[in-house]
């Protein structure tokens, strides 16, 4: 294995569906399981365990709630009940994202459109 920065590097075959499989060891370091989350900055592609998306709704929840009068114990009572229902919301959506997609073709085949469609322009 060659190391990048002192960090372990491996070289993978990227299909013509742009499928890339990750190697076991960085797989099982990460803890990945059916999901992952990832990101281009600009020159790399990370990959991160689904886990540790942060979506935090503080600031809002608290605006809110302050702008509909809460202050002191009230609005400490309130936020907490309200920022604890958040992640079942969040369980909802997706399911009823799952339920009802909005790309009935296949995932590859979607992309593929869209490739199509930024030649055209």
């Amino acid at each position: 294995m060659s190391k990048l920065y002192g960090k372990p590097v491996r070289r993978v075959k990227v299909s013509k569906q742009r499928q890339i499989n990750i190697p076991k060891d960085f797989y099982d370091a990460l803890r990945l399981t059916d999901e992952a989350l990832i990101e281009f900055n600009g020159k790399e592609i990370i990959i991160r365990p689904a886990k540790y998306e942060v979506v935090d709704f503080s600031e809002d929840i608290l605006k809110d709630l302050v702008r509909k009068g809460y202050t002191g114990e009230e609005l400490i009572s309130e936020f907490s009940r309200i920022k604890s229902e958040i992640p079942k919301a969040i369980d909802r959506m997706k399911e009823e994202a799952m339920q009802n997609p909005l790309i009935a073709e296949s995932l590859g085949d979607f992309l593929d459109s869209l490739e199509d469609d930024n030649e055209d322009e």
